[in-house]
């Protein structure tokens, strides 16, 4: 089994603790206000790289319904008993007929993806003209450092991760021929402050997060 896949199997089993930690509960709340101003109010989306699901459960809806993706069956397990619709898969190979998806996200997941041009192709496929909205970790502010500092030390899952800037999520996208409309940053706050800013801002270098919103470019 791949190794990356492997980590997030055995992390699977406390991964939601994180969430019940006073700091992991401001951090989810910031990370699930932004997307929920972001993502459109309804249709039926798809969050590749879904996990145990705390994201896709608390932003559905009686308008908007989630299909949740993932490789790992550990964190599909948990996110099925969550009554969320689960695929074990991977974001390049979308099971999915074309066309059917109105939006497609993803929450710190692109960190862990070796090839994010193919997600974003696929994506494109799939989605059919709708957009695509990726959350990732700045790495340009503390919170990046804290995490790069984390994988260097060993940390089972995030010494597989690669940090990215908004020039280089940006760069990606136009090469997959997408164009970033919105974006807005969050946790404003050094990662030891027991507050956390919540406000949702202009990216910059104090974003400890930052969600962009990439619609299909037209062609030149």
């Amino acid at each position: 089994m791949n190794e990356k896949i492997e980590a997030f199997n055995i992390a699977a089993v406390t991964y939601d603790d994180w969430y019940k930690h006073p700091q992991g509960i401001q951090i989810f709340e910031a990370e699930k206000k932004a997307l929920n101003i972001m993502i459109p109010e309804m249709g039926l989306g798809l969050e590749i790289g879904s996990g145990t699901g705390a994201f896709a459960k608390s932003l559905e809806n009686d308008n908007r319904i989630i299909i949740c993706i993932d490789p790992s069956r550990g964190m599909t397990d948990r996110a099925k008993q969550r009554g969320l619709i689960c695929i074990l898969g991977v974001g390049d190979s979308l099971p999915l007929r074309k066309g059917i998806i109105n939006f497609i996200y993803m929450v710190t997941v692109i960190e862990f993806i070796p090839n994010p041009l193919s997600i974003f192709r696929d994506a494109k496929e799939v989605a059919r003209g709708s957009p695509l909205f990726i959350l990732f970790i700045n790495k340009e502010s503390n919170w990046g450092d804290l995490y790069t500092e984390i994988g260097r030390k060993g940390d089972p899952v995030f010494k597989h991760a690669k940090l990215y800037t908004l020039e280089d999520i940006d760069h990606l996208l136009k090469k997959s021929n997408y164009k970033i409309t919105i974006s807005i940053g969050t946790l404003n706050s050094n990662p030891q402050d027991q507050i956390i800013d919540s406000e949702l801002l202009t990216p910059s270098a104090k974003s400890g997060v930052i969600l962009v919103k990439a619609e299909k470019d037209s062609p030149r």
